[in-house]
């Protein structure tokens, strides 16, 4: 119902409607896309991130089988894999040697081998943006002779190239 007050305003009971702005309706969906379009941005890098660092860790653990199998090979003929002088660690012919035993296309950097057990030490696998570095953490029992050490997964990307002129 309404009533009249002495100053002329009208009061009514119940409920009133308000009209929303249309500039409000339109920034609020743009906010909610852009929010959600971020979410679903950083939810696929992430995802995808991933998938590439768990490949290039199961690529790396095939290097490391590959290193033991081409360290036997050279320690059959009484020498080793390792060359401490050379860019990637290992003498010449035991890079293409890995390469054929494993199913790696990235780029193996040995860094230290163990003589006595015939197993590398540490050693790195890089692989398009990906980086794998395998340490050795010397624990060794009779069920996981060869097998005990840490892989570190690293993702970086190139800011800045500079070339000589």
């Amino acid at each position: 119902m309404a009533e009249n007050n002495t100053n002329g305003n009208v009061h009514v009971e119940g409920t009133q409607f308000y009209r929303r702005s249309a500039v409000m309706d339109i920034l609020r969906i743009v906010i909610i896309t852009l929010v959600t379009f971020i979410a679903v941005f950083i939810l696929a890098s992430w995802a995808i991130i991933d998938a590439g660092a768990r490949q290039a860790f199961k690529e790396a653990r095939d290097v490391r089988r590959a290193l033991r199998i081409v360290g036997t090979e050279y320690y059959g003929s009484m020498t080793s894999i390792y060359d401490q002088y050379s860019a990637d660690g290992m003498i010449d012919g035991a890079a293409q040697r890995l390469a054929e035993i494993s199913t790696r296309d990235g780029e193996v950097i040995l860094y230290s081998w163990d003589d006595e057990s015939n197993l590398p030490l540490q050693f790195e696998y890089r692989k398009g943006f990906y980086r794998v570095i395998y340490t050795d953490t010397g624990a060794r029992d009779g069920i996981s002779l060869g097998v005990e050490g840490d892989f570190h997964i690293y993702y970086s990307f190139e800011i800045l190239r500079f070339e000589a002129q």
